[in-house]
């Protein structure tokens, strides 16, 4: 793990304590960080972060529950949410 992590945009996280630091020349975390990189540092790349899961609403939790039920009554195997969600906004 470097001492720095790119991000998205421009603005570069220190992994030492979690600060981000602005592209701004006065800021002297910045002039840190560009000093450690003329000396050959490498940071860690960006890493796109993991999607986050669609909330339900109570009103898709009740549907979910409902078509569940009667998939049971009719003998078939029930839907994951992500399955149900998807179905119901297609």
């Amino acid at each position: 793990m470097a001492e720095y992590q790119l991000t998205a945009t421009d603005v570069v996280i220190r992994t030492e304590d979690g600060a981000c630091i602005p592209n701004d020349p006065a800021n002297r975390d910045r002039a840190e960080y560009e000093k450690w990189l003329e000396e050959g540092g490498v940071p860690d790349p960006y890493v796109e972060p993991e999607p986050v899961p669609p909330t339900a609403t109570a009103e898709q939790t009740l549907l979910f529950e409902h078509e569940n039920r009667l998939l049971a009554l009719e003998g078939q195997p029930p839907l994951t949410f992500e399955d149900f969600f998807t179905k119901v906004n297609q």
